[in-house]
């Protein structure tokens, strides 16, 4: 190969090397700018006693496109479910959720799953007081059967003492142990009434907290519903509006949103990302007005992995 050849080999695969460093910094910039507008706007839209989008980030891929990694404050990466846990939206479990309580958060764990809820709406924070209220109420009963139960096996006890001291004893001491067995078993008998009434009361609040837990978990699963729906819209929106914005993404790749581990596992060990992936030529249709945000989001590819 003649020297001259080599020459303009070289000085093409260093301008097409330019031109791509070029183009990734312009990219770079505008990814930023839309960062900062999608945040804005998911900040604008958010419910305050709901799950709102607590951050995002992004990158891109290439050869694939430009990826936003969203966190939100009722799902994120601390998915346990202690009396919560959701499918955001996981259906209402066969097996009923266990509860915790952490401050002003409700946690959520059920067959693996956790869901941290930070902030809760009303209808939430109602049942969180009343399981809190109910818990140490069970927490007192416990108490009190563990003390019955110690004054029912001391009675008892004295009970045999005296049935065997009744096997030797004659005259006026047989009958007065004839008579302290009577008084035992008086004793016993209300013994045995307060722990009927302390279970049965024990078994009224535990089907509260049963009823209070379906009530929380339609109350979140309503959440997550409710703002599965807007951040779709919000997103759909966006992307119409201000997708032109990535006007240095190249043509044929992708507009990826992640919803980090938002989606419940659905048997599995652990919790899934929900991710959306839009072609940039849809955006772009879309920001021309040949597609609505509602069909655009339609032609997303949807799916939870």
């Amino acid at each position: 190969m003649k020297k001259s050849s080599i020459c303009l080999l070289l000085a093409s695969m260093f301008a097409a090397s330019v031109q791509a460093t070029s183009q990734l910094d312009e990219l770079s910039k505008e990814l930023e700018i839309m960062s900062s507008i999608m945040q804005t706007s998911y900040k604008q839209n958010r419910d305050e006693k709901g799950i709102s989008v607590r951050s995002l980030q992004s990158t891109y891929l290439a050869g694939q496109g430009v990826v936003f990694r969203i966190q939100t404050s009722g799902g994120s990466n601390r998915f346990r479910f202690s009396f919560n846990g959701l499918d955001h939206v996981i259906p209402v479990p066969p097996i009923e959720p266990q509860i915790e309580v952490r401050g002003n958060a409700v946690v959520i764990e059920n067959e693996g799953h956790v869901i941290e809820y930070e902030s809760i709406g009303d209808e939430l924070e109602q049942v969180r007081e009343l399981f809190i209220g109910s818990n140490d109420k069970l927490s007192e009963l416990r108490d009190q059967q563990r003390e019955l139960n110690w004054e029912a096996r001391e009675v008892e006890r004295r009970n045999r003492d005296n049935e065997f001291e009744k096997r030797h004893a004659e005259g006026e001491r047989r009958a007065e142990l004839e008579k302290e067995t009577q008084e035992l078993q008086k004793e016993l008998a209300k013994i045995k009434e307060r722990q009927r009434e302390v279970e049965k009361y024990a078994q009224q609040l535990e089907e509260e907290q049963r009823e209070a837990n379906s009530k929380r978990v339609a109350a979140a699963q309503e959440q997550s519903k409710k703002f599965l729906a807007e951040f779709e819209h919000n997103s759909a929106d966006i992307l119409c509006k201000y997708g032109s914005g990535l006007k240095s993404l190249p043509a044929g790749e992708h507009i990826t949103l992640v919803l980090d581990n938002y989606a419940g596992g659905k048997g599995r060990s652990k919790n899934q990302d929900r991710i959306y992936v839009f072609d940039y030529k849809d955006v772009q249709s879309c920001v021309s007005g040949k597609l609505d945000p509602q069909k655009l989001l339609g032609k997303a590819n949807t799916y939870e992995f």
